[in-house]
């Protein structure tokens, strides 16, 4: 005999050679949608984890995490507040050294903002893909390091030099605002394939605290490195620097944050919308399916099958479609994330675009898989439940 018996009953009726051809085509169209489904949302959600992963590499990498300023961005260092230390999820603290400049050639002009550097701004000047930039800035010779797209609009190479212009806040009673300027020599040109190849300047720390007419031990405020800049807690900050002005990253990139963060909400929203309709499918596929089949259940019921068995049945064989489904739509969409080529061809196809990153995340999987299959459980517990109501003896009479 076949045990558990109540998994043979639902595997039989699940495909069996005597069902109509439109109970196949039904029941594959409900799979085919389950799996298509599936695929979307984990390829999906994996080209998003991929835009975050870059987004946190090429980006986040440049911009300082949170800025720590007054309001003339002008403090002294030893006010440092070392409780910051202290938060988890602060990686690094450095120095910050920086200015909004104009940026003067023979040939144009432009906006640009300087950037001071020495030996504890390690963690971020190997982003730039220089070698040894702390031994070619060094300190007195006012040696500069420029973007390549603020190179390319200054028309400018290595070996030129420009001047930097320093709009200053303090009043003068005969020419109003007054301004420092200072020439500085091109010693090289980065490129990062970043936005701050259009406006930043790398200079030697002093050299800009000199330009900058700044005091000893006097910086323009401190950054902050964390470990997950996209969890940032602002208030865990402000509750120990009351006195200071933070300025966190989503001041320049909160926008472009939160585009992905909807884009990702819709998505999760569309797969689930999918599934629901699949999942009301299967609800009416097996409601009609119970109600062709009352003698059998009846049968079933005077041959000693307990209740909770026919119920258990029935959930399997309605919920069977969904766990093909999803497992076949799994399959499909690791192997294509694996062997990304074929989504990258095709996405270059259409967008033309060619740097596209595509990560999974396993519990991501899981998720959306126990979610396929709960809705799927839920969506057969009537039908189940009404299965059982009708009474054997009075549905065998008429037969």
């Amino acid at each position: 005999m076949y045990t558990p018996i109540y998994l043979f009953i639902a595997i039989r009726y699940l495909w069996n050679m005597h069902l109509t051809n439109f109970k196949k085509i039904f029941m594959i169209l409900s799979i085919t949608s389950i799996m298509i489904s599936t695929v979307a949302i984990i390829v999906t959600i994996s080209m998003i984890n991929g835009s975050e992963h870059d987004f946190k590499k090429n980006i986040m990498s440049f911009v300082p995490h949170l800025i720590i300023t007054n309001h003339d961005q002008y403090v002294r260092i030893s006010d440092f507040p070392k409780k910051i230390l202290q938060i988890n999820n602060v990686e690094t603290v450095s120095n910050l050294i920086s200015k909004e400049v104009i940026a003067q050639s023979k040939n144009n002009i432009s906006m640009a903002e300087i950037i001071g550097i020495d030996a504890t701004n390690n963690y971020n000047i190997k982003n730039y893909n220089q070698k040894n930039i702390l031994k070619i800035l060094k300190s007195g010779q006012y040696n500069i390091i420029i973007g390549a797209q603020l190179a390319k609009k200054l028309n400018v190479c290595i070996g030129d030099t420009i001047n930097l212009i320093l709009l200053s806040d303090k009043k003068n009673n005969f020419s109003g605002k007054i301004f420092n300027q200072h020439i500085f020599k091109i010693i090289n040109i980065f490129s990062t394939n970043n936005e701050i190849d259009y406006y930043q300047i790398i200079m030697n720390k002093q050299d800009s605290l000199n330009f900058l007419d700044y005091s000893k031990n006097y910086i323009s405020g401190w950054r902050i490195w964390l470990y997950d800049p996209l969890h940032l807690n602002l208030n865990t900050f402000k509750k120990i620097t009351n006195q200071f002005i933070l300025l966190d990253w989503k001041l320049q990139k909160g926008e472009l944050f939160k585009a992905m963060k909807i884009e990702k909400y819709i998505m999760f929203f569309l797969f689930f919308l999918i599934l629901i309709i699949s999942i009301l499918n299967i609800f009416i596929n097996l409601t009609t399916y119970i109600a062709e089949n009352q003698c059998v259940i009846a049968i079933l019921q005077t041959q000693g099958l307990s209740n909770w068995k026919i119920m258990l049945t029935f959930i399997i064989f309605g919920s069977s479609n969904v766990i093909i489904g999803s497992t076949l739509g799994t399959i499909i969409a690791m192997a294509l994330i694996i062997q990304s080529n074929f989504l990258k061809y095709c996405i270059n196809y259409f967008v033309h675009e060619s740097n596209i990153s595509l990560i999974f995340v396993p519990y991501q999987i899981l998720l959306i898989n126990i979610a396929s299959i709960l809705f799927a459980i839920f969506a057969t517990l009537y039908p189940s439940w009404r299965a059982i109501q009708s009474k054997p003896a009075q549905v065998l009479n008429n037969e």
